[in-house]
């Protein structure tokens, strides 16, 4: 055993992705720990480990944060010590109390001190229904500690919003919340820690000025010295170890050198004279003061994002089958995963979707024989209040079927579509995206509003372009090149009829990569669920983070994006693959309140509302 005793318990860390919650999370590693890791950005500041599981999130959402805990639950189980560590300042401005705007204000207060709140009410819910579930075990080891700042201590002239929400985190809640956890277990502590300066990648080039290092560092403080990462992490570790702390709760333990106090006036502030000092006005004694902070994320404030989860359902059952998915060598095993996609794989997706609150914010594409085939199914797909919309009826290809035959089978789609929902159907999803301009045609006569079968982006709507088709070369020998080299026509302007298209692709999806099929050349099977979960989360963060909060700010891009996702029952029903999606929707749910899980026709008709034909 080592002195602090921490060996195997559970860390929940927020704030990670910055300077001393990144090193708060190795420390916590060292220790033996197994650690999650949350922050608001995508943490990248890690090596891997088994000990480690990262979790992105938004603390001043309570769904996300408590989505968040739930995550950190089920991977590592109980969580025994929250590190309490987010929290956001304004480096970029130096206000008086009288010309601070007020919607700095509750910005700052809305994460640190709201998100602060939550953080600890869900971590403290979350033992409540462990011990409970347990019969009144104790967990053990249950501490918090939260970061303060020198600042709530000796205040901050130019920033009394954050000066002010330390002081309140650093005394006034944790010794009011030390008197209460124990009475959900009875060794529980919380206390703060308070640093100073600290020697993070925020504060690069502040100090570099002697003068500065003086008046900011060293005149005030014995040690003559800003801290290190580790100064602060090792005094979270003291204090969230029982062995080490155990008789210490609601107390503030400051990590600044022995700082005394602040230089009030700065020497060039003060001008003599022959008769007198000259003091320079209230303002500029206020401004002259530099922001201090030891937090290691910057408040920005551009537009929040609006990111929109497009989940759609691909019910292929056994249609799969018989018209893309057909071959001589199809028999009663292969159909036999087609039945399992109806029979257990729908109730399974329903039953995951009820849970995380998104039933009626998804969409199901149907083909018309898994409707007839499947009507039970279909008819709790109905009842959920999921969009219905169409995807071939016995799954066909475009390239299979003649002009004619293509109609009528989008016809006989609309008909059943129908009857099923008491209204015409808005969106279609070709079967293996087979897509041609016939189909477009057709389904601009039958009144559809999208086709979600093509990218040409990946991330936003667009109007499907209306082109000729394109002609493969002639490569005849009795044929001059010049016959080949043209671009391509320019698509004609859009119309009253034209189809808004949705994104969508093989990288979007679950069967190409999870389900083996013997017939099909480019399935594979046996890439495991865990892998397609990072992929698909790579390509969320590449796009939360596409445009800077600069270029968000000067409006040029407000990071608004499509999220779309290409499920199957017969894929993700299956037990160990439907886990993943568990997790991922609640890895999204964790985005906060820039996250919806939307319909596809919802966001069709929004989009083409907006556009000007």
């Amino acid at each position: 055993m080592s002195f602090l005793a921490l060996e195997g318990l559970h860390v929940f860390i927020t704030g990670a992705a910055g300077g001393i919650g990144g090193q708060a999370v190795k420390e916590f590693l060292g220790q033996g720990c197994k650690v999650t890791a949350h922050d608001l950005k995508p943490i990248t500041n890690q090596a891997s480990s088994p000990n480690l599981f990262r979790v992105t999130g938004d603390i001043s959402s309570e769904d996300s944060i408590k989505s968040c805990i739930s995550q950190a639950k089920a991977h590592f189980g109980p969580i025994n010590i929250l590190i309490a560590n987010a929290g956001i300042t304004d480096e970029s401005n130096s206000y008086s109390i009288w010309e601070l705007p007020l919607e700095l204000w509750e910005k700052t207060y809305n994460t640190n001190i709201r998100g602060t709140f939550l953080t600890i009410k869900h971590f403290l819910r979350s033992a409540e229904e462990t011990q409970t579930s347990s019969g009144g075990k104790e967990i053990e080891n249950l501490s918090i500690v939260v970061t303060g700042s020198e600042c709530g201590k000796f205040g901050q002239a130019g920033h009394t919003e954050y000066a002010s929400g330390k002081a309140a985190l650093q005394y006034g809640l944790i010794r009011g919340v030390k008197n209460e956890i124990v009475r959900l277990n009875s060794k529980a502590r919380i206390n703060a820690v308070a640093p100073g300066w600290v020697d993070t990648p925020l504060i690069e080039g502040r100090l570099d000025d002697p003068k500065e290092m003086w008046t900011e560092a060293q005149a005030t403080v014995p040690l003559r010295k800003i801290a290190q990462p580790e100064d602060v992490a090792r005094a979270m570790a003291f204090l969230a170890s029982h062995r080490a702390a155990g008789h210490i709760s609601g107390e503030c333990l400051s990590v600044d050198g022995g700082m005394e106090g602040r230089v009030v006036w700065k020497a060039e502030e003060v001008l003599k004279t022959s008769s007198s000092s000259t003091i320079t006005s209230v303002k500029e004694k206020v401004q002259s003061i530099l922001p201090i902070s030891t937090i290691p994320q910057s408040l920005a404030s551009p537009p929040k994002r609006k990111i929109q989860i497009l989940l759609s359902i691909d019910f292929d059952a056994v249609s799969g089958f018989l018209g893309t998915g057909a071959a001589p060598t199809n028999n009663m095993a292969d159909y036999s995963s087609g039945f399992f996609a109806g029979q257990v794989g729908v109730p399974r997706l329903l039953k995951l979707f009820k849970k995380h609150g998104i039933s009626s914010n998804v969409t199901w594409f149907i083909p018309g024989h898994s409707m007839e085939t499947f009507p039970e199914q279909t008819t709790k797909i109905l009842e959920s209040g999921a969009e219905i919309a169409c995807h071939g009826y016995a799954h066909e290809g475009g390239a299979q079927m003649s002009e004619e035959q293509e109609r009528e089978v989008i016809i006989k789609c609309v008909q059943l579509a129908t009857a099923l929902t008491g209204k015409k159907p808005r969106g279609w999803r070709a079967p293996l995206y087979q897509i041609r301009e016939h189909t477009v045609k057709v389904l601009e006569e039958q009144g559809f509003l999208y086709d979600t079968s093509l990218t040409h982006h990946d991330s936003q709507p667009y109007f499907l372009p209306q082109a000729p088709p394109i002609q493969p070369i002639d490569f005849s020998p009795h044929l001059s090149a010049s016959s080949w080299m043209k671009p391509l026509p320019t698509p004609s302007p859009p119309t009253d009829k034209t189809l808004v298209e949705l994104p969508c692709n093989w990288y979007m999806e679950d069967m190409t990569p999870m389900q083996f099929l013997p017939a099909a050349p480019n399935s594979h099977g046996y890439v495991t669920a865990s892998s397609i979960m990072e992929m698909w989360k790579s390509r969320f963060d590449f796009l939360y983070n596409e445009y800077d909060d600069e270029e968000r700010k000067a409006g040029g891009n407000n990071g608004d994006f499509l999220f779309p996702l290409v499920l199957h029952p017969d894929t993700s029903g299956m037990a160990h693959v439907i886990g993943m999606i568990d997790a991922m929707i609640g890895w999204l749910k964790c985005r906060g309140e820039e996250v919806q899980f939307c319909r596809f026709e919802d966001v069709a008709r929004e989009w083409r509302a907006a556009q000007k034909i």
